[in-house]
């Protein structure tokens, strides 16, 4: 998101005041005396809003406006001033020169939400344009969705690739278009952005949906029907079921309570290479030996259907116990361990498989097939010859991580997120002199999540970036306040996620927060996890040496979990190294446990950096510390994270240094 700002008032003390706030914000802000000479540096210099006064010499702000907007459309107008005619003003926000009125005197915290909340604006308009030239100029068959999915928008190639008319693809969701839609695979399309979802139209068509332009307000999908397979290639197979036939025979097996029965979900894995790479009567030869090659391994009473271009679904009747579904279908895929002779072609296939049991996994034909087929999605991931029977509970917790995933875009704006603070004690004194700042969430129907569930979802589906910020800036607000009370807390860390340390603009934002907050450097420990670090060790060096030259202090958290060593670490500007939980668990009862500790502690002292020990939890484990020379415990023997209140009493009181002397007496 740009940031550039041009402020325009005739009173240049208001002009130093608001460039004030609005600099430390981390804004990049001009100031101009009139409107002309704001209009001569918009014809030099691109922002993003513009806040003017209403009431100016030679040029009213409302006039000013408005020649913004026909000349740069894109650039925001908000208008800041203690009067205004209201006839002129309603002009101006009715035309949309200007977004919003703001009354002087203003407030300095209110102010920076409103331009947040501008330049918010501005993106969503800009990101709306975008799809509209989109809409308007391209080849591509393009629908547009709102957030809760339902069409918006589309272009005239949309409309024909549905095969439907434009009056009745209007403000239709998107179960009134596509068939058999997966929840769980739809959620995760929408999350991930790089992720393609194929479906079927309600006229039978494959449709291949991927994102064009896609944001938190609306989806621009691009959709492609997937090349149909000629008649020809399903002609062999008319001797198998159909989809309608065989959830008619299931019906009847539930109708005479013929018994238990399983249904299995047979999904060619990357059919669509098969479909781009070979001539169609290869195909329609490929896919008549698997038909004939399923058939054989069954026995008469079995039933064989084929559902999808790429799906076949098998029902063993008479099921006694689970185990022989699966080595039913160890004998099913049997003959496909070998490449198939294909006319001139080698085709080597594999399969990923799911299954169903009736009537524990379902009551109807219908529902039966459906679980199955859940299960064969959830299996996408799993190894080969593994085959997954569908778990309610599975499901469940994907329904959970969505409705988590989903909650998180709120959570930061309805205030739901608070940060706990660890202490670090110190081994030489017991004093507590540093503290790790630790994310929690309380959400208003699930109440504490946590965070080893939600971090991970907001990683993979992109909300960690918005968490991030939101840690950082709290952090820093905190450290400003307490140091105002003279509470002498040295440091506090703050860790960072892999996306933000992707982020090229990251030492820019740590920079701005120090001068917003007026804040050493020094006060600030950054903790980037091993994992990330060792990944590309030439590009986490440039990174971190970026960060150090902010004055910052770096420490690499969870050492021990990953593959990296003590010798890179001299490569690295780490000041801090933090050890794993995982590698003090048995220190006090293997002494190997304790040799490779003792030899982690020393190196790292040769190279210079502090040592943490997190997660220590025993008065023995303390000892043991203390006598290989670490120089900060953090872990439950001390304390837990502390809510601030709790943690401003907790270090005001010296509760550590009491605990350490006790522990240091027994």
């Amino acid at each position: 998101m740009s940031k550039a700002i041009l402020l325009v008032d005739d009173e240049v003390a208001i002009l130093r005041a608001l460039q004030r706030v609005l600099t430390r914000a981390g804004y990049r802000v001009f100031i101009c005396e009139s409107a002309a000479a704001g209009l001569d540096l918009l014809a030099q210099q691109s922002v993003s809003l513009v806040i003017s006064d209403f009431r100016m010499p030679g040029m009213k702000g409302s006039d000013f406006l408005a020649q913004v907007k026909a000349l740069y459309p894109q650039t925001l107008g908000v208008i800041l001033s203690a009067y205004a005619d209201r006839e002129a003003l309603l002009a101006s926000l009715n035309s949309g020169a200007a977004w919003k009125f703001l009354e002087k005197p203003w407030d300095d915290a209110q102010l920076l939400k409103d331009v947040e909340a501008a330049l918010a604006e501005k993106e969503r308009r800009q990101a709306e344009i975008q799809r509209t030239n989109l809409l308007l100029s391209s080849d591509e068959a393009l629908l547009e969705l709102s957030a809760s999915g339902v069409v918006t928008r589309f272009n005239h190639a949309a409309a024909v690739v549905l095969s439907m008319p434009p009056s009745e693809l209007r403000a239709k969701a998107l179960s009134d278009i596509f068939t058999d839609i997966n929840p769980i695979e739809l959620a995760t399309f929408f999350h991930k952005k790089d992720h393609d979802i194929c479906l079927q139209s309600q006229h039978g068509d494959a449709i291949s949906i991927s994102h064009r332009i896609s944001d938190i307000y609306h989806y621009l999908l691009k959709l492609t029907l997937v090349d149909a397979l000629s008649s020809d290639v399903f002609d062999g197979l008319t001797d198998l079921l159909d989809q309608n036939t065989l959830l008619g025979r299931m019906e009847d097996l539930i109708s005479v309570r013929s018994g238990p029965f399983a249904v299995v979900v047979l999904t060619i894995a990357n059919f669509q290479n098969f479909v781009d790479t070979l001539p169609e009567s290869v195909l329609e030869a490929l896919l008549l030996n698997i038909g004939q090659t399923l058939n054989r391994q069954l026995s008469a009473k079995a039933l064989l259907a084929y559902v999808a271009s790429d799906r076949f679904v098998v029902v063993f009747p008479a099921i006694k116990h689970e185990s022989a579904v699966q080595q039913f279908i160890g004998q099913l895929l049997h003959p496909f361990a070998q490449q198939l002779s294909i006319a001139t072609e080698k085709v080597q296939l594999s399969f990923t498989v799911g299954y169903a049991l009736s009537p524990q996994d379902g009551d109807s034909a219908k529902q039966l097939l459906h679980n199955a087929v859940t299960a064969c999605h959830h299996n996408e991931v799993n190894p080969k010859a593994f085959y997954l029977r569908y778990d309610r509970a599975i499901v469940e917790l994907k329904r959970q991580q969505f409705e988590i995933s989903n909650s998180l875009y709120a959570a930061v704006e309805e205030q739901q997120l608070q940060l706990h603070y660890q202490p670090k004690i110190s081994l030489l004194h017991g004093r507590c002199q540093s503290a790790e700042a630790l994310l929690r969430w309380h959400h208003p129907k699930m109440g504490w999540i946590s965070p080893a569930l939600f971090i991970p979802i907001a990683e993979r589906d992109g909300q960690i970036q918005l968490l991030g910020q939101w840690v950082l800036e709290q952090c820093f607000a905190q450290l400003k306040q307490w140091q105002q009370q003279n509470l002498g807390l040295q440091r506090l860390a703050i860790n960072l996620s892999g996306r933000q340390l992707q982020d090229p603009n990251l030492p820019t934002q740590v920079q701005q927060l120090l001068q917003k907050y007026q804040l050493d450097p020094d006060v600030i420990e950054l903790e980037i996890t091993e994992t990330f670090l060792m990944a590309d060790i030439e590009q986490s060096r440039l990174l971190l040496l970026q960060l150090k030259q902010l004055g910052l202090h770096l420490a690499m958290d969870d050492f021990g979990t990953g593959y990296s060593s003590l010798a890179y670490l001299a490569k690295l500007p780490v000041d801090v190294l933090k050890l794993d939980r995982s590698l003090l668990i048995d220190l006090e009862d293997s002494p190997q446990s304790a040799s490779m500790v003792r030899h982690m502690i020393r190196m790292a002292h040769e190279l210079g950096m502090v040592v943490v020990a997190e997660g220590i939890e025993s008065k023995g484990q303390v000892a043991i510390l203390r006598d290989m020379q670490c120089d900060l415990i953090q872990g439950y023997v001390f304390s837990s994270a502390l809510t601030e209140a709790d943690f401003v009493v907790y270090v005001s009181s010296n509760t550590g240094q009491t605990q350490w002397e006790q522990f240091a007496n027994d």
